[in-house]
């Protein structure tokens, strides 16, 4: 067993080869915003409370999400937020 995979065991529940078998399942890319990993591999990301494991995302992903207060309302207006940003850019 590497060091790494004795890390994921005990920090998340799971093994090197399903963490290998996730990046896979996401085609390689960070889940939340799509783009591949640079020299960094992606960071688990899980769920604080029940300690499930959701995904595979880029640290500052990962840091962003966490940052969020879990509510709709503020998912919504977070969303609703940065589509005027895209929509004003695309219109610069």
């Amino acid at each position: 067993m590497s060091s790494r995979d004795g890390y994921l065991r005990r920090k998340y529940g799971i093994t090197e080869a399903e963490y290998d078998a996730m990046l896979v399942r996401q085609g390689g890319v960070c889940a939340l915003c799509g783009k591949k990993p640079g020299r960094v591999r992606l960071a688990v990301d899980h769920d604080h409370v029940t300690h499930r494991v959701r995904g595979l995302l880029h640290a500052r992903c990962n840091k962003n999400l966490g940052a969020f207060e879990w509510s709709n309302a503020v998912l919504t207006r977070t969303a609703q937020y940065m589509s005027k940003i895209v929509e004003e850019r695309a219109n610069a």
